[in-house]
């Protein structure tokens, strides 16, 4: 589907074979890239510590696990999850043969989940714009930090992005295919198939997959009115002979995605449609938990925030060239779209397609006044629809200057490699904590931190306590296995019995100032506590403090006993 590059006429045949070599180049270096990022990925994976969310994640899994494995037990458990176990079940059955433990087996399987994330970017990128338009998609979620971060570490967000991008991909290449008169269903059932799986696995992580189906059916209706209106007599009826089949393959990937669905959500087995229905209910309106977040610098209840908290993220954390693609893409999107009903071409539907699927799920929220924190985090999903939109309207407007006007066509495509090796660099600056990430308009890191919600994951916390440790060691080498060494800080207490060793002990914040040492992060104002107390050591990106230690026994100005703690 390229937008202005099959709609134009008068293109000279060489121009177009240029442009087919291109494309074979991109193919070649789209193999390169993932190469070297499954080569990356792998490697970094232990820099990355453990999050807020995969304590509950595993439970969920071993629950899930244990109902299948019981013979059906009770279920009361499982019936207050508003999420489903997609993901947490795959993990609880690769943790009985991993030999990691539990939290380092999810990373593990995050990793490769986040891969076929990438993968299901790339495709869908081809089917908007060819091989280039797959590389620029895949390029551009990958210089997204804010998605980069959470590829290692976030077993909820990563899994249902993953999910959704694969769902409208199985959508876009249905609509693709107009199924002609006649056609054999056995050639039409792989079609159906993949439909299925993809709504299915989608919908087992959260249930909002479930608004795939709704993209489904509505841009069928218009694949079916533009077809409708461009055919007569004849091939009308054909058109709706063809409809009505793409209907049916419709009505069986969406009934085949719900049975898909429901062995991840045991609790639904005894009512199908009501506890997906309840989920759906509760996560759009989770007034049982309010948590402070900050909006330019204020905290603010996540159950009664401004509009604009959303557009205000992903304005700032949104890397420009991907805001200024996308808004681009869209533009020329409109532009094409009137063209063709003039001219009684077909419309793009698979682009806008994409739009509605980036701009309805926050248009919903903001509208549904639904409960909102950490930023960005529960909007992961449409980083790769926004990446696949911005790379096909970047690929197709280059590839239109360079049939047209060659000379013009260099300026973008230089500006996409400089912002590709800027974005390079940020991620190995940001490393292992890019989830932190603030473009220059927000003023980066430093400027941001004490505004907006940054490192609100607790993945700080390993190299902190790694550092605390080898300060610790440094300074009373004598007596360290001799001693235990009481730590306090916020977040969960699962972040200091895994990071630290059995000679530290964790108390909570009521008896902080009984501890030796106060190790915390950012969230909460955590790091304001205690500041006349002599700080240890620091975990800084980009100049932002993003986590600190400091010494409970030692007196302000003064160096802690035993060495200069």
């Amino acid at each position: 589907m390229y937008w202005w590059i099959e709609s134009c006429s008068g293109i000279e045949p060489r121009a177009r074979e240029r442009w087919r070599r291109v494309e074979l180049w991109a193919d070649r270096l789209s193999l390169v890239c993932f190469g070297v990022l499954a080569l990356v990925m792998i490697a970094t994976l232990p820099d990355y510590g453990l999050t807020y969310d995969e304590e509950p994640h595993v439970r969920l899994g071993e629950r899930v696990l244990w109902f299948y494995t019981s013979g059906f037990g009770q279920s009361s458990k499982l019936a207050r999850s508003a999420y489903g176990a997609g993901f947490d079940l795959c993990a609880a059955l690769l943790r009985r043969i991993s030999p990691w433990d539990e939290y380092r087996t999810n990373h593990v399987l995050c990793v490769f989940v986040a891969q076929l994330g990438l993968l299901g970017t790339w495709k869908l990128g081809r089917v908007l714009a060819g091989p280039c338009g797959a590389l620029a998609a895949l390029l551009l979620l990958v210089f997204n930090p804010v998605y980069y971060g959470h590829q290692f570490n976030n077993p909820k967000d990563i899994p249902f992005a993953v999910g959704y991008v694969w769902g409208l991909y199985a959508i876009a290449r249905l609509l693709a295919w107009f199924p002609a008169p006649g056609e054999s269903w056995r050639r039409s059932l792989p079609r159906a198939l993949v439909l299925a799986l993809t709504l299915g696995l989608s919908m087992s992580v959260r249930i909002a997959g479930a608004v795939l189906i709704g993209y489904l059916f509505a841009f069928t209706l218009l694949r079916a009115i533009d077809e409708l209106r461009l055919k007569q007599g004849a091939d009308r009826r054909r058109a709706l002979h063809a409809t009505a089949a793409l209907a049916l393959l419709g009505v069986a990937g969406a009934l085949g995605g719900w049975v898909v669905m429901l062995p991840f959500w045991p609790a639904s087995l005894a009512s199908p449609l009501r506890k997906p229905v309840d989920a759906v209910e509760t996560v759009s309106n989770f007034v049982s938990y309010d948590s402070p977040t900050l909006l330019r610098g204020a905290h603010i209840s996540s159950n009664h925030l401004p509009w604009d908290y959303l557009p205000s993220y992903f304005a700032l954390q949104l890397p420009e060239m991907i805001s200024l693609c996308w808004l681009l893409s869209v533009l020329g999107l409109c532009a094409h779209t009137a063209w063709c009903l003039r001219r009684r071409r077909p419309v793009a539907w698979l682009g806008w397609l994409l739009v509605v699927a980036t701009v309805l799920p926050p248009a919903y929220a903001i509208v549904r006044r639904s409960t909102l924190y950490n930023g960005l985090r529960h909007f992961l999903f449409l980083m790769p629809p926004i990446s696949a939109l911005a790379g096909a309207g970047l690929v197709c407007g280059v590839a239109w200057l360079a049939l047209h006007r060659p000379r013009w066509a260099l300026a973008p495509a230089l500006a996409f490699a400089l912002f590709s090796l800027d974005q390079l660099q940020t991620l190995v600056r940001l490393h292992p904590f890019q989830h932190v990430y603030f473009n220059r308009a927000a003023g980066g890191v430093a400027a941001a931190v004490d505004r907006y919600e940054t490192e609100y994951y607790g993945a700080t916390y390993q190299q902190l306590h790694a550092q605390l440790i080898e300060r610790i060691w440094d300074e009373r080498r004598d007596s360290y296995l001799k001693q235990t060494f009481v730590v306090a800080g916020c977040g969960s207490k699962l972040f200091f019995t895994r990071n630290l060793p059995l000679n530290f002990q964790y108390v909570g914040m009521r008896d902080a100032n009984s501890a030796d040492f106060y190790a915390t992060y950012v969230r909460d104002d955590c790091l304001q506590r205690f500041r006349k107390r002599p700080l240890i050591t620091s975990v800084e990106r980009e100049g932002a403090v993003l986590a600190a230690a400091r010494d409970m026994k030692a007196k302000a100005g003064r160096k802690p006993a035993g060495g200069g703690l």
